[in-house]
């Protein structure tokens, strides 16, 4: 069953958050990841808003696969990058992408 990591993001240093985009996608494809939504400007619908200004949502094969990719040394080496460049809250789930009835 797919893996879905979702993480909401607050840019705080745009050249280090940039770099670290450019990184976890090289290393993300490596366990079969796949960005799927990269979203701005959210519009709060219900509820308050927790501050980040962007999602993003990548699918990966498997949570196996999801979580090779989270604790690889690779990914590891660049954390230091994400959190030097932004604030992000990340989750993981399983699931699958709902087909319109």
């Amino acid at each position: 069953m797919p893996a879905y990591m979702m993480s909401k993001v607050t840019v705080t240093n745009k050249n280090k958050f940039e770099s670290y985009l450019a990184e976890t996608k090289i290393v993300g494809a490596k366990y079969g990841g796949k960005p799927v939504v990269v979203g701005t400007q959210p519009k709060m619908l219900n509820g308050e808003s927790d501050g980040h200004h962007m999602v993003f949502v990548v699918e990966f094969p498997t949570m196996e696969k999801l979580d090779a990719w989270h604790s690889s040394d690779e990914y590891q080496a660049i954390v230091s990058l994400r959190d030097e460049g932004s604030e992000q809250h990340m989750v993981a789930y399983e699931g699958k992408v709902m087909s319109p009835s």
